[in-house]
């Protein structure tokens, strides 16, 4: 059987247990504010990489295209 002391401690508890949740609830959405941000720059970091690797893929391609043709054209003549 419980008596008044046990009552109060479990009242303690269950209120200091919900004051916990909100304020986990507050620290989330900070933690997910700052991951969203720190995403959205590694994503622009990621994509101007890329697009400078592509961009040297390219002229790298050209240029063995262009020695091709060139190495073509010496051994036609």
């Amino acid at each position: 059987m419980l008596n008044l002391k046990s009552v109060f401690v479990i009242a303690m508890l269950s209120a200091s247990a919900s004051v916990s949740a909100d304020e986990i609830t507050i620290d989330t959405k900070d933690i997910e504010a700052t991951l969203t941000a720190n995403l959205a720059e590694s994503m622009e970091l990621m994509q101007a990489q890329l697009t400078s690797e592509l961009d040297t893929m390219l002229v790298t391609d050209e240029q063995k295209k262009n020695e091709e043709a060139t190495a073509q054209v010496l051994l036609a003549d």
